[in-house]
Parts: C-alpha cells; sequence; structure tokens
C-alpha cells in the first residue's frame, strides 16, 4: 500500500528520471507541413556547437548541444575555422513524408549529418566536397541529402560541417518528389549562364581576330575565368570527371586569380591608363594575388588561405575603385559609364569576402547576386566595349589611308636602310640594290650581268626559288661571297611579287654573330682555365663512341685524380693552384697521341679517352701519364712543387652500356688506386671484390644521404632482462634499420656503417637516431612511464663533438624527458682510445643525468685498471665470451672475474648474445645482472610499443619484456 512517508523517496525517483532525459527546449523546432514542403523551405534557427579538436562523436554532441550550443538564426555564417561545426535542429514533418535535405553551399568538405528518433539513432548520411560526386547524395550541385520516411516527431537533424573555404551552411528541407524537378530547373539554369559567358567571350574573341585590340584579350580571359568560377560554383565541372574529388574547387581556385588579374587588366587597358607610381601596386597586389591563389592550390583545404584570398579579393575591389576614379578624374572616354557598370562587381567584391568571413549577415538572395550579377556586368560592358571598338575600327580606316600616303617614303627608305636590300629577276639577274647591299658586297656601280647565283652559288639559289614556288617567301642562312671574293655569313629573305615579276630580297650581315656563335660553341665544349674539353665535351664524346655514333672509336677511358694539389692551394692560394693545373694540362697534352682527348673534368680531375688501342697499349699509356705527373715540378714564387696521380683504368668494352656507367668505373679504379697508397694505376675489373665494396660503399652516399633527409631509417628495438632481481619496467637497446624505399627490406646497419664512417655520415645518422626517439618517447607517455631504462649507441664522431652534446642536452630539456632513463653506450675501443678524453666527455654525459654502458668490454686490450678511470655505470660483456658458455669453463671464469671487478667498482652487468635457455641460467648464476640476446627477444619495430598499438601484437611484446620474472 502506498504511504505518505513514500513520497521523498518517489519524487527522488522522478527528479533522476526526468534528469536522464537530453532536454530539448532550446533546440530549435521546425514544424512542416505538406503544402509547405512542395518548396524548399529554410529551417529558421539552428544551434550552433563548435568542436576545436574534431574528435567529439555524435552521441556527445547530441548530450552537449542543448546546454553548450549556440542559436544562430538564419544560415548559419561561421566564417573561416580550423574547428569542426555541429548544427543542430529539430524536425516535425508529416509522418511517412520522404523528405531532401539541401545543403546551398557548394564548397564544404566534410558534411555528416545524424538523425535521431528522440535518443534513438536512426542513420546517418556522409557528404562532402571531399567525396566523389556520385558519392554525396543526389547528383545536385550543392548537396542534396535524402532523408528516410520519418515517423511520428519531433526528430533531431545533428549536422557536423568542417571545410577551409568559408564556413556557411544554408539548409532547406522539401518534399523528395520535387527535388527532380528543382535539380532539372538549376541545371537549366547554370546551362543558360555558362552559354551566356561562352558566347560572349567567343564573340569578342572573333572581333579580336580582326581589330587586334589588347583590351579584348583581357576581356575574354575575364569572361572566361567567371565562366570557369561559374561552372564550378554550379556544379557543371563535376559532370566532366565525378570520380576526380579535387576538380570543381581545383578550377575554382584557377578561376580567381583569373578574375582578379584580368579585369584588373582590362580595365587599364580599355580605360587607357598610364599607372605611373600605381604600376608597383598593381604588380605586387598580381603578384599576391598569385601567391594566395598557389597557396590554396597548393594546400587544397587550408583555410587560411582561403582567408588570405578573402582579404585578397577586398584589396582588389578597392585597387579597380581606385582605378575607375583615376579615369574618371583624367576624363577618359567611357570612363562614367564604366564606373556605373562595375560598381555591381565592386559591390559583390565587397559584400562576399564580407559575408564569408562573418562579419556582416547576408540575406539568402544574395547567392542569386553572386551567380548573375557577374553575367549581367559582363553583358553591360561588352555594350560600352562595343562601342569603343567600333570608335577604333574608324580610326583603322583613317590610318589605312595615311599608309597609302607612306608609300611615297618607300624609295627613301630602300636608300637609307642599314640592312641591304636588292631586286632581281625570275631568274636571278640583279636589277636594283641599295648602297647598303652594294657596300657589303663590294658591287661595281652597274649591275649588268651580275646574278644572285654567282653571289650565292647555284645550290643555294635554287633551294630558296623552291621554297618561293611554295611560298610567297623563303629565307635562309648562308654564305655570300661579295666581288672583292670576301665571303659573308649573311640572313638572306626573298619575296616574290607577282604583279611586278620580280623578287626582293633583304639581306642583314651575320658576320659577327657567326664569329660570336663559334667561339660561344668553343667555350661550351672547353675548360675555361685549361683550355681541354670539358666534362660535357667528355660525356658527349663517350656516350656517341659507346653508341657507336661518333666519328672515333674509342677504346679506354683513363681517370687522373691529381695528389698533394690541395696543399698547393692551402699554402699558395687558388691562382697558384690555377697556373698549375695550367701548365700541368699543357704538359700532358704533349704526352698524348693525335687521337687521344685529354679533358678536365673537376678540380683536379682529369680523364683521358684513348682510340683503338689493346690494354697492354692503355696500361702503358697511363704509366707514361702517370710517371709525366711525377716528373712535373711546379714553381711558385721560388717554391718547387710536386703533385702526383692516382689513374683509374677501364676498357670500353660490352659491359659499359652507358657514359655515366663509364665515368663512375673508371673514378672508382682512381680512388681504389688513392686507397691503396696513391701514385699508381689502376685497371678496372669487375669481379674485383675491392672494386664492388668500393662502389657498393659510393652508392650508399645518395642513399645515406636521401635516408636522413626523407627518414628512410626507422628504429627497432631489443628487450634486456633483469636476471637477479623482479622487475616490472620495460628494458630495452634502441637499434637501427634502413628500409630500401624501392623494395620494402630491411637493412642492418653492418652493411652501410663502413660507408658512413668513410663518407662522414655517422654523426648525422646519430642525431636522426636521437632526435627521432626523444620525440618518440615524448609522443608516447605511458610507455615513458613503464620505461626503466633504455641504451642508445652513439659513435665517436658524436661524442667527441660538443655542438652533438649540446642538441642532446637541449632535446632533453625541450621534450621534458627523465635523463635517468636514457643511458648511452660506447665501445670499448672508443672509450678506451684516448683516455683523458674520455672520462671528460663520459663525466659531462652524467652530470645531465644520462648512464653510460661500456659496449663489447673485453674484445680489445683494455686494463681492468682503465675502468677505475672512466665514470662508468653499466658494463655490457661482449657476445664472444658468452657464446657457448656453458660448456667453456675458461670463458665462465673471465666472465665471473669480470662480474667481480665490476660489481667491486659498482658497475652493473650486461651479457650480450644470450641466445639458449642454457647460456641464461649459466649467466644467472654467475651473478651477472641483466641479460640480452635471441633468447631474450628478436629486435622489433619501435612502433610496436607505442601507447596506440593494441592487439595481440602488443600483448605478446610485453610479456616478451617481462619475461624475467617466468623465467627458471
Amino acid at each position: 500500500m502506498f504511504r505518505l512517508s513514500n513520497l521523498p523517496l518517489l519524487a527522488l525517483l522522478l527528479g533522476f528520471l526526468l534528469g536522464s532525459v537530453p532536454v530539448y527546449a532550446d533546440v530549435p523546432l521546425l514544424v512542416l507541413t505538406n503544402e509547405q514542403l512542395k518548396q524548399p523551405v529554410d529551417v529558421p534557427a539552428s544551434l550552433v556547437l563548435e568542436d576545436p579538436s574534431g574528435n567529439l562523436t555524435a552521441a556527445e554532441v547530441h548530450e552537449r548541444i542543448a546546454v553548450e550550443g549556440k542559436r544562430i538564426d538564419g544560415a548559419p555564417r561561421l566564417g573561416y575555422s580550423a574547428s569542426a561545426w555541429w548544427l543542430a535542429f529539430r524536425l516535425d514533418a508529416p509522418v511517412a513524408e520522404r523528405l531532401d535535405l539541401i545543403i546551398d553551399r557548394p564548397f564544404l568538405d566534410d558534411i555528416e549529418v545524424w538523425l535521431y528518433d528522440r535518443e534513438r539513432l536512426i542513420a546517418p548520411f556522409y557528404s562532402g566536397d571531399h567525396r566523389a560526386f556520385l558519392e554525396r547524395g543526389a547528383p545536385s550541385p550543392h548537396f542534396l541529402l535524402n532523408l528516410p520516411r520519418l515517423g511520428q516527431g519531433p526528430h533531431t537533424l545533428l549536422l557536423r560541417v568542417q571545410s577551409g573555404s568559408a564556413l556557411s551552411v544554408p539548409m532547406q528541407l522539401v518534399a523528395a518528389e520535387q527535388s527532380p524537378l528543382l535539380l532539372a530547373e538549376h541545371w537549366m539554369r547554370s546551362g543558360l549562364l555558362l552559354g551566356a559567358l561562352l558566347s560572349l567571350a567567343l564573340f569578342f574573341l572573333v572581333r579580336f581576330s580582326t581589330l587586334h585590340e589588347t583590351q579584348l584579350v583581357w576581356f575574354c580571359l575575364t569572361v572566361a575565368s567567371v565562366a570557369l568560377y561559374n561552372a564550378s560554383l554550379h556544379g557543371v565541372t563535376s559532370l566532366v570527371g565525378p570520380q576526380w574529388i579535387w576538380l570543381s574547387t581545383q578550377l575554382a581556385n584557377l578561376a580567381n586569380p583569373g578574375m582578379l588579374i584580368f579585369s584588373s587588366l582590362f580595365l587599364v587597358s580599355a580605360l587607357k591608363l598610364e599607372l605611373g607610381r600605381l604600376r608597383w601596386l598593381r604588380n605586387a597586389l598580381f603578384v599576391l594575388t598569385l601567391l594566395v591563389c598557389g597557396w590554396t592550390i597548393s594546400s587544397y583545404g587550408e583555410y587560411r588561405s582561403y582567408q588570405a584570398l578573402n582579404v585578397l579579393i577586398l584589396l582588389t575591389a578597392g585597387f579597380q575603385l581606385l582605378l575607375l576614379i583615376l579615369a574618371v578624374r583624367k576624363q577618359r572616354p567611357y570612363a562614367i559609364g564604366y564606373l556605373l557598370c562595375w560598381s555591381s562587381a565592386l559591390v559583390l567584391m565587397l559584400l562576399v569576402p564580407l559575408g564569408r568571413s562573418g562579419l556582416i549577415p547576408l540575406p539568402s538572395s544574395i547567392n542569386y547576386m553572386h551567380a548573375y550579377l557577374p553575367v549581367l556586368s559582363m553583358l553591360i560592358f561588352a555594350g560600352i566595349l562595343d562601342k569603343q571598338l567600333e570608335q577604333i575600327r574608324r580610326a583603322l580606316l583613317h590610318s589605312k589611308a595615311q599608309a597609302l600616303g607612306n608609300l611615297e617614303q618607300y624609295q627613301a627608305l630602300f636608300s637609307s636602310s642599314g640592312e641591304g636590300i636588292f631586286r632581281c629577276t625570275q631568274s636571278g639577274t640583279l636589277i636594283e640594290a641599295n648602297p647598303s647591299f652594294s657596300a657589303l658586297l663590294a658591287l661595281p656601280d652597274t649591275l649588268a650581268d651580275l646574278t644572285m647565283q654567282h653571289l650565292l652559288g647555284q645550290q643555294h639559289w635554287e633551294q630558296l626559288l623552291t621554297a618561293l614556288d611554295n611560298e610567297h617567301a623563303s629565307s635562309l642562312e648562308c654564305r655570300i661571297q661579295g666581288c672583292d671574293e670576301q665571303m659573308h655569313w649573311v640572313y638572306l629573305s626573298l619575296h616574290k611579287r607577282p604583279a611586278q615579276d620580280c623578287i626582293e630580297g633583304i639581306v642583314v650581315d651575320l658576320s659577327e654573330r657567326r664569329a660570336l656563335e663559334e667561339r660561344l660553341q668553343y667555350l661550351a665544349a672547353h675548360d675555361s682555365l685549361t683550355g681541354l674539353l670539358n666534362r660535357r665535351e667528355l660525356e658527349r664524346l663517350l656516350r656517341d663512341s659507346l653508341k657507336g655514333q661518333g666519328a672515333l672509336r674509342f677504346s679506354h677511358l683513363l681517370s687522373l685524380d691529381l695528389d698533394q694539389f690541395k696543399q698547393v692551394n692551402d699554402l699558395c692560394g687558388h691562382s697558384a693552384g690555377d697556373q698549375l693545373l695550367r701548365q700541368l694540362a699543357s704538359h700532358l697534352h704533349h704526352h698524348l697521341s693525335p687521337q687521344a682527348e685529354l679533358a678536365r673534368i673537376g678540380g683536379d680531375e682529369f680523364a683521358v679517352l684513348l682510340c683503338e688501342v689493346d690494354t697492354d697499349a692503355a696500361l702503358a699509356h697511363a704509366e707514361t701519364l702517370r710517371h709525366c705527373v711525377e716528373q712535373f715540378v711546379f714553381s711558385w714564387q721560388g717554391r718547387p712543387f710536386r703533385v702526383q696521380a692516382s689513374i683509374g683504368l677501364l676498357e670500353l668494352n660490352s659491359t659499359v652500356s652507358d657514359w655515366e656507367t663509364a665515368l663512375n668505373w673508371a673514378d672508382s679504379a682512381s680512388q681504389l688506386a688513392k686507397h691503396q697508397g696513391r701514385n699508381r694505376v689502376q685497371l678496372f675489373n669487375l669481379d674485383d671484390g675491392v672494386l664492388l665494396e668500393q662502389q657498393r660503399q659510393l652508392q650508399w652516399i645518395t642513399r645515406l644521404r636521401e635516408g636522413i633527409e626523407h627518414d628512410h631509417f626507422e628504429l627497432f628495438y631489443q628487450p634486456v632482462m633483469a636476471l637477479q632481481e623482479d622487475s616490472s619496467g620495460l628494458r630495452y637497446e634502441v637499434l637501427l634499420r634502413y628500409r630500401d624505399p624501392d623494395s620494402g627490406e630491411w637493412i642492418s646497419p653492418g652493411q652501410f656503417l663502413d660507408a658512413a664512417q668513410r663518407y662522414g655520415f655517422l654523426e648525422a645518422i646519430d642525431r636522426w637516431v636521437v632526435m627521432h626517439f626523444l620525440q618518440w618517447l615524448a609522443d608516447n607517455p605511458r610507455h615513458l612511464e613503464q620505461l626503466v631504462q633504455v641504451n642508445v649507441n652513439l659513435t665517436a664522431n658524436s661524442l667527441l663533438s660538443a655542438p652533438f652534446h649540446e642538441m642532446l642536452h637541449r632535446e632533453l630539456r625541450r621534450h621534458n624527458l627523465p635523463a635517468h632513463k636514457l643511458c648511452i653506450e660506447v665501445t670499448e675501443m672508443v672509450a678506451l682510445g684516448e683516455l683523458g678524453v674520455s672520462a671528460q666527455w663520459i663525466d659531462q654525459l652524467r652530470r645531465q643525468g644520462l648512464k653510460v654502458a661500456l659496449d663489447d668490454f673485453g674484445s680489445g686490450f683494455a686494463s681492468y685498471a682503465y675502468l677505475r678511470h672512466l665514470p662508468l655505470d653499466i658494463v655490457k660483456i661482449d657476445g664472444s665470451f658468452i657464446r657457448g658458455l656453458e660448456s667453456d669453463p675458461i670463458n665462465q671464469a673471465m666472465v665471473g672475474s669480470m662480474r667481480k671487478i665490476a660489481s667491486q667498482l659498482g658497475l652493473s652487468t650486461v651479457a650480450e648474445f644470450v641466445e639458449s635457455q642454457a647460456t641464461l641460467d649459466c649467466v644467472r648464476e654467475l651473478g651477472l645482472d641483466y641479460a640480452q640476446g635471441y633468447c631474450i627477444g628478436y629486435p622489433q619495430p619501435l612502433s610496436l610499443l607505442a601507447d596506440t598499438a593494441v592487439g595481440e601484437e602488443q600483448r605478446s611484446t610485453t610479456a616478451l619484456l617481462q619475461r624475467g620474472a617466468a623465467l627458471e
């Protein structure tokens, strides 16, 4: 039986139930009838919620928007933003009515619509410019989403929009049966607009073909840009390539600079304005326009670029208004008409950017103005332009009359022209020649019986006549002989005059230009310092010879690399070095056969091509050149200098496929000669292991450089297990792998460390490892909490580099990482190489809070006493003592001794290369603190330990790192 004493409990329960139901009192409600839905109905108001992170779900927004949302009446205009925005309104429509949601805004990147029947999600819908045209819903120029048949309302619609362009979301609802008619009407209207614009552009393009007025070009380009923008705005371009998601947006981005730049150029040209100082403003505005529009195209969705474009439209409108005011002040013809007609375009250029930014409210009719006003403006301008063109046509007729009078000046021009002019009969007999032509060819006063065949030669004259038979004009660069027997290079142009039954010709003297061209050709093929062939010419000769196209067939290539040349540059300066190269080049040239080619291909590098000799003879040539260089003495200011040459010899046989390979192989042979003691000749042998290793290391130069620049490296880890105590934290060593970008193959450091050391990449690789690993730790805070210690190997180049220490300290502070969790590993040979220096930089690392481990201990010739002088934390015993330890009593005694000494010095010990359970049990019995090896775990990608890693792979990895408690 109900009692009054139960009222408080009942009230509490009722309050809890009411509090758990979402409150929709603040979400705007739109009530629709069947009669209203025959036409699109605007959504009058909505709640708007900003999601800066873009991570909110529809369920979270559904609960929060009624409390945190902001009501906006009319179409929400949110300006430019990188945030995601949620809009909500409630809908009460007739039961079972099918509705279409129209979002009348073309450039929205991502749209999500979530339809709720109270708390129940009916269905989500997805659309936006970042989807293919046929995946956005109904094939609408903007966005049209088909909603399912609705039950008893009200229903809640949540919209999530995100875009790089201006966020304007005008929404309408309409009955589904009305949508096909609306779509047909829109496509027809869009087609008429585009047809009008393209017809206008085509009409004035035809006018330009007759009048050649510059303003016609700018006007046609402006109209074409407006047409392209409208085609993108009205969705016409989406029909061209519906699968090309980027097409409409990028075409609009291309049309924007066209409308801004070409319209400004059109106004300047049509109004005949001389800009003066305004030219700098115009050029700056054009450059800014191209930069901003290039930004919008390349960024493809960056809202800041569209903000900048918005400001740029306002600036362009101001500049064009300034042009019109200037034209009115200078009383240019039709200036008032242009000002009145352009006012509508200027108003649009001002209102639309301000409305897009959300600074001023704009009515929905602005979309129609945006579409039709540019077309109307272009039509009005066309009328004014047509009047201007009529005036220009009359001016042309007047100029034609003046041209007829100018024909009387022909004879004066003929006599005073600097170019040679002549007339001759069809058979070539000279009729008349002006003074310039006569002076060039030393013609006599009378031209009787003098023919062009005599001056040009029969072959060239017949070639010109053949061309004249096909065309009314022909031209040719050729040599012509004067009556004084002098030859001249000339440009000869002939024109046939059928009415006068003669041929007219113009002759331009090219002798100086021809001499200059020959000089330039020589300079292009020869080294400017020594006069020898340059690298480009050597490559051409090699390429032609290998293809069998050259005049000579070269059999061998010699690559000469000078030794001790840098000493001359350093001691005496580059002038002395240049003089040495000039003298040595002349000296070498005198010791070559006439058919050999000597080239300078670098600073102190030369190359020789030998022609049709066998390998023994080529070796003899190489030895002669080596001896020649060795005997050469260069004297500078009384000081003698000697240089030597390391020579690589390559036989140009069928194994050499191209000139790049030839130069590389010859250079490899010369580098090998240098590394083997210098001043010698090395014959290239493709099967020579040393040369193959040299080639392999040379190939690593580019791969290592690209690996550092493009992150072709990846970090791996190998776990370390505690042996004498239970440890739940993570211990591991960071390893490095190179991932081949072509094959995807993992390559261990052993294959490229020698090349990295030889060519100076070690410190750069160490920097890459440290910076990427510390950044990875900072990005994975949960992993960092579990981490006890991580070991990182560094090379001597980095450890002895003060800038590297500064970088390490700076990165630790920047990421706020605990330095005591990082242990730097150094090899025994590096640490004990210079004991005093090593102790200094090890102490510097430990003062920063880092630990230092001595790697590969016992592999060198170090004394235990050295350990007392090094401020270490950990000693890692070399794997040569650990492998097979369980069956080697001597190694057990040595490892036990190392453990005792380390323990007395307060150092932890780590056994490397523990590869079996028996070895693991043995090192535990010997009292070593930690173990590392394949028995503990294989190297794996460090990404498996990331905070975001999920699934069985992560669980197995974590279990692998915690095997210390399970293994007995």
